[in-house]
């Protein structure tokens, strides 16, 4: 009799303490023990940003040859040479071109002379006219005469002329200040009219070439700032311009842009790739979601917890475009509620929550 009782004592004391720890663990789960970090909503304008890599061109890029065949007798630059514009590069043989030039202004000389004397002529015949010694034939056949002459003259200037422009072209300057990239001739060769010599790489003026798709092109005019980072020094960030859009577009549906550096920068070099950063900022006035406040689902749509009289609150909400403080949410929030951005992978719809500070969480 007393070993019974002692069991259903036993039995008493256990069935009492687990009622004792359901009832503690309803209460437990019923406190409102899951802290969280909100952050209120708030509209503002969008901010978008836009990455697109290419490449640098320069601006100038000439592959210079000789206008004349001659000798090639001096070279004064090589691969590498940085010059300036109106600096000799090249000098041809000259010999020739002197004396025909020499021979040009001789015969310059000459009908000059010959218009001279039938100027005289000319006159002589009129004063003898006017003592009507010397007919009208005569002084007419005079007249032509000077002016044979006179056209002789002028065709003695014109190959005069051109015969020194073909003597300058003996002699080979940069168009532009820029690097020799190539050399294609030595001394001693024989170059034909024509032949390529060098190949001149213009440095200052260089564009960074992208392709802007054309789903952006309508963003053009909403362009708050563009920078340029040179894939050769990732660290540096160049403030940039629009230089030229070309409105046509290639089998890509891509536009053409070239931009421009507001300062030159020895690490703009032609033929190495650059990134071109935008940042779009948009007239729209809308809510924009943090990112730490997104959550996506299994299903792959997006959610978001507010928190609303102590209560967690999931909202189903539909995205736009990514800016530089979160994204652009279209349409399931409003300016002035508070999402939770820390702390929200714990939550179910209904949890009761309490809002703390974000230095009292741990990770």
């Amino acid at each position: 009799m007393c070993g019974r009782e002692t069991i259903l004592t036993i039995q008493r004391q256990f069935y009492l303490c687990v009622v004792t720890c359901i009832v503690s663990l309803q209460l437990h789960a019923q406190s409102p023990d899951i802290r969280v970090v909100t952050q209120k909503l708030k509209s503002t304008a969008l901010t978008t940003e836009l990455v697109l890599s290419g490449t640098i061109n320069p601006l100038h890029q000439a592959e210079l040859s000789v206008a004349t065949e001659a000798l090639v007798t001096k070279l004064h630059v090589d691969v590498g040479s940085q010059v300036k514009a109106g600096d000799l590069l090249l000098e041809l043989d000259d010999v020739l071109a002197k004396q025909l030039h020499l021979g040009a202004l001789a015969q310059v000389a000459a009908a000059q002379v010959t218009v001279k004397e039938a100027q005289r002529v000319l006159n002589e015949g009129l004063r003898l006219k006017q003592q009507k010694h010397v007919t009208q034939s005569e002084i007419s056949l005079r007249e032509s005469n000077l002016t044979i002459a006179k056209a002789q003259l002028e065709q003695a200037k014109a190959d005069a002329q051109i015969a020194k422009t073909r003597l300058a072209y003996h002699k080979l300057y940069a168009p532009f200040a820029g690097v020799v990239s190539a050399r294609w001739t030595d001394l001693g060769q024989w170059l034909s009219e024509g032949d390529q010599v060098f190949t001149l790489v213009s440095l200052d003026n260089v564009r960074l070439d992208v392709r802007l798709p054309q789903e952006q092109l309508a963003n053009i005019e909403n362009i708050q700032s563009v920078q340029i980072q040179p894939d050769t020094q990732p660290t540096l960030k160049i403030a940039g311009r629009i230089d030229t859009l070309v409105p046509v577009g290639d089998g890509s549906r891509s536009f053409l842009l070239r931009l421009a550096s507001q300062q030159s920068s020895s690490a703009l070099l032609p033929g190495t790739s650059a990134q071109a950063h935008f940042v779009f900022e948009h007239s729209k006035i809308a809510v924009v979601l943090p990112r730490d406040a997104l959550l996506r689902n299994a299903d792959g749509n997006y959610t978001a917890f507010i928190v609303k009289d102590g209560i967690a609150k999931r909202r189903r909400v539909t995205l736009g475009p990514a800016g530089q403080d979160g994204y652009l949410v279209e349409e399931g929030l409003e300016p002035g509620e508070q999402v939770v951005i820390r702390g929200n992978e714990l939550l179910s719809e209904g949890s009761a929550v309490t809002i703390t500070n974000k230095s009292s969480l741990t990770p």
